[in-house]
């Protein structure tokens, strides 16, 4: 069966003339709410979305399909904002426990088909962006356990489905600065569908209360910081980043890439942004490793070409799911070190208007620690709802 998720409408989609068995375009992801982070679809109704919208089921529809395509804008090098919000929707295909694969933590495949994954990225591409989704789509396939074939770049909708890639274009050239050192405005973007209580939240409430610290500590005065909340897309307006020139965007890695909030913020943003605005980044993830998480600042690093913004770099939290377990240890303590560290040396960069260069950092326990804990809390949020961690519609 051949499944096409995708931003165009069923005209459109119909014009391409590519035969499918099942679809989902745009007027389904139109009426259907971005994931919230709220992990019911592995602790409350396993394998099946807890939204009731049109959306609920895509994770029974994905555990059916033999062949996944994908035909969505170019955002940054990423899937655009709608096809996003559908991946993000459909993690209840996946198990909450792990393996290791290449090395690396992903969740468990809750069967043994190998569905193939196909994706058309439409409109103009350069090489960075090119390669930013060659990376992002190769770790779909293997997060999804999916076979990767060709990823595709037409220039046009029109030719989605197709064997013929678009010219590549030339990215703009970097802008001179007009901003000048230290900082005077800092926007900290909360990206997290969970909003004031999710990781990214106590991340970068620990950044902001020791930059006041530090500023304090040498008799200087601390960039003005404005709160950005960004849980959903269109839920934050791009006017809020005007007079900002910094912007700190933490997210957590949803799905291989930025939120859908995040990158529906970016597009929006993209021609308002003052020239030489100082872009870094916060992110973290629930996978151990760290550098799961570097394709997504490529996302970043791609916008900020396109909007003649500055890319300055940031920090990648591996074991995301630590953050707010050890929120009540000491900061500079064996199990919040590494990460302190990270954001003190995130700081010292902001200040000074340097760029950060990327800080990759992995847990302070051993990753099979990190796993077991992990997995026994998952365990424990399903009994607490009554739910089986190994059922699913479709098994």
């Amino acid at each position: 069966m051949r499944t096409i998720i995708c931003d165009l409408t069923r005209d459109q989609l119909a014009a391409t003339g590519v035969p499918f068995d099942e679809v989902v375009c745009r007027e389904e992801l139109l009426a259907a709410r971005d994931c919230t982070g709220c992990f019911g679809c592995w602790v409350r109704t396993p394998g099946r979305c807890v939204l009731p919208d049109s959306l609920c089921d895509l994770p029974s529809l994905v555990a059916r399909t033999d062949e996944l395509w994908l035909f969505s804008a170019n955002a940054f090098g990423g899937l655009s904002p709608l096809v996003k919000r559908a991946l993000e929707r459909s993690i209840g295909y996946l198990h909450p426990g792990f393996r290791v694969t290449g090395g690396a933590l992903h969740h468990r495949l809750r069967s043994d088909r190998a569905p193939s994954l196909r994706v058309w990225l439409y409109g103009p591409s350069s090489e960075t962006e090119r390669a930013c989704l060659g990376r992002i789509a190769e770790a779909n396939a293997t997060n999804l356990g999916a076979t990767l074939g060709r990823v595709r770049f037409p220039g046009d909708w029109r030719d989605a489905g197709g064997e013929k890639d678009g010219p590549v274009v030339d990215p703009p050239a970097p802008p001179e600065s007009r901003v000048s050192a230290p900082p005077r405005r800092v926007a900290l973007v909360n990206a997290s569908p969970r909003g004031d209580g999710s990781a990214t939240a106590h991340l970068l409430g620990d950044l902001a209360e020791a930059l006041g610290v530090y500023a304090r500590m040498a008799n200087m005065n601390a960039p003005e910081l404005v709160d950005v909340p960004c849980p959903r897309a269109g839920a934050a307006d791009a006017e809020e980043l005007s007079g900002c020139d910094s912007v700190l965007l933490g997210y957590p890695l949803y799905v291989d890439a930025p939120p859908s909030g995040l990158v529906d913020l970016l597009v929006r943003w993209r021609d308002s942004v003052e020239p030489g605005t100082r872009v870094y980044a916060l992110a973290n993830m629930g996978f151990y490793e760290p550098e799961q998480i570097l394709p997504s600042f490529l996302v970043i690093e791609n916008f900020c070409a396109a909007a003649g913004a500055r890319w300055m770099g940031g920090v990648a939290v591996g074991g995301g799911g630590m953050t707010l377990a050890t929120e009540g240890t000491p900061r500079m303590g064996m199990l919040r070190r590494p990460v302190s560290e990270a954001i003190d040396r995130l700081i010292a960069a902001i200040r000074s208007g340097t760029g950060a260069g990327v800080d990759p950092v992995r847990p302070a326990v051993p990753r099979l620690v990190y796993r077991l804990a992990a997995e026994a809390q998952w365990r424990r949020m399903a009994r607490e709802s009554g739910a089986n961690l190994d059922a699913a519609p479709w098994l």
